[in-house]
């Protein structure tokens, strides 16, 4: 059974309509009916919160929806490659300026230059990734 099917089951098993649903849900009732229709599922904090309310566990929720599940995943793919990206961007910015700081020293400013175009080749293989 996938999670639209378990939600509607829930929902109607605790006596409540979309729209009580989607007022504690602080959504729409087109939402709680697009997650109903598996047109669109909830992020897991609501997942959780449905879970917890309708007294079921997670794995009951979820399991048998493996594209939810593929969905959530790929979204955490790309948080977690974001979150790369900002932190090689940032090596970048320090890099750049280890560089100019140290230009007097020729050796210390090769080393810092070689580091530079080695995290430019991680930042533009991340935004692939993103894309």
């Amino acid at each position: 059974m996938i999670i639209g099917e378990q939600l509607r089951k829930a929902r109607t098993d605790a006596g409540m309509s979309q729209e009580q649903l989607a007022e504690y849900m602080a959504v729409s009732r087109q939402t709680v009916s697009n997650w109903e229709n598996s047109r669109s599922y909830p992020d897991i904090e609501r997942v959780m919160r449905m879970a917890e309310f309708y007294h079921l566990s997670l794995d009951e929720l979820l399991r048998g929806d493996r594209r939810m599940v593929k969905s959530w995943m790929d979204a955490t793919n790309v948080a977690k490659t974001g979150r790369q990206l900002a932190a090689t961007l940032s090596l970048n910015l320090l890099l750049t300026i280890g560089v100019v700081v140290a230009s007097p020293v020729w050796w210390v400013a090769a080393a810092l230059l070689l580091a530079l175009v080695g995290c430019i080749g991680t930042a533009f293989v991340l935004m692939i990734r993103l894309i």
